[in-house]
């Protein structure tokens, strides 16, 4: 290493260093008596320097990591998978703060949120589904900051168990609440109830529906199998309340997200259990199941990619149906 000797007036020779490291360049600011002072000097700030340079490369704040993952999912995936990041990265800034460096969290911090919201859930009388959500997306986001951000850190969530989950038969809403909930109901709003009813499609397929997908006496719905998939086809019966209807364009323009409305209805109807969309789906898939229609009948119509789906699907329905 680099050493320049000074000769100083009153206080005789005396020693420096100087040099350049990775094009930063640098000079000691203090004189030493002799050489080798100067150049353990020079190894203690090399060293000094050399960590500042790794903890900028290899660290950052939580908060630009979740921003940058964010915005990453924005670009590239769902906006019912951005939504859902977006939620729970809420949650993890607002429980660690928004100073805190990603190489300081523990996976103990983890596990506190996440009993957190475990608890949270329990005293709902809801299940575990979203803790296990949880974990998934900060397990992935820490493993965003490791493969993309280079981050030097070990995954805080690896080791982290899901939470065990009640797989209890899926309530059917019965024909009464369903005449019940349509009443209340616009007339929009009634036929995206009454098409998801009698076809049996998920609510993205539904909303995702135009004009243009009908034909004759069948209808082509489109979803993706996987986050960032392409579309996929599939095509089921025209449905009885789609009879007759024509136009341009999206059939249910009103929504190009998650409706919420049904959830609305049925909360005011007070019924004993609540129900949603897919409560419908699993309704027509009872149905089917009840007029004893083969199993991979039911596949193609419920639109699964092979039959273990379906038996599971059809196994938690329960026996009385209707």
């Amino acid at each position: 290493m680099p050493a320049q000797k000074r000769k100083l007036k009153k206080r005789g020779e005396r020693w420096r260093y100087l040099g350049s490291f990775n094009g930063i360049k640098y000079c000691s600011k203090s004189v030493y008596l002799t050489k080798k002072q100067a150049q353990d000097a020079e190894r203690e700030y090399l060293r000094d320097l050399q960590n500042k340079i790794i903890n900028i490369r290899t660290d950052m704040k939580l908060l630009d990591l979740v921003n940058d993952r964010l915005d990453f999912i924005k670009d590239t995936k769902s906006l019912d998978y951005y939504k859902e990041n977006k939620r729970y990265m809420k949650k993890l800034i607002d429980f660690l703060g928004t100073d805190i460096m990603v190489s300081r969290i523990r996976k103990k911090d983890i596990i506190d949120l996440v009993e957190l919201e475990a608890k949270r859930l329990k005293k709902a009388n809801r299940g575990y589904f979203k803790v296990n959500s949880m974990i998934r997306l900060l397990k992935a986001l820490f493993f965003y900051g490791i493969r993309r951000k280079e981050l030097d850190i070990k995954n805080p969530v690896i080791g982290i168990e899901m939470y065990s989950i009640d797989q209890n038969a899926k309530y059917i809403p019965p024909q009464s609440q369903i005449d019940f909930v349509r009443e209340v109901l616009s007339p929009r709003q009634r036929l995206l109830f009454d098409f998801v009813s009698e076809s049996g499609c998920r609510i993205n397929e539904a909303v995702r529906l135009s004009y243009d997908h009908i034909r004759d006496d069948k209808v082509i719905l489109y979803t993706r199998k996987a986050k960032n998939s392409n579309l996929t086809a599939r095509i089921v019966p025209l449905p009885p309340c789609l009879n007759g209807i024509t136009g341009k364009g999206k059939v249910f323009y009103e929504w190009d997200d998650y409706p919420r409305f049904l959830e609305q209805a049925v909360k005011l109807c007070e019924f004993p259990t609540k129900w949603n969309w897919h409560n419908l789906r699993h309704r027509y898939a009872s149905k089917l199941a009840t007029e004893g229609r083969p199993l991979i009948e039911i596949m193609n119509l419920l639109g699964h990619t092979n039959l273990a789906t379906t038996q599971r699907y059809l196994q938690f329905l329960g026996h009385n149906f209707f």
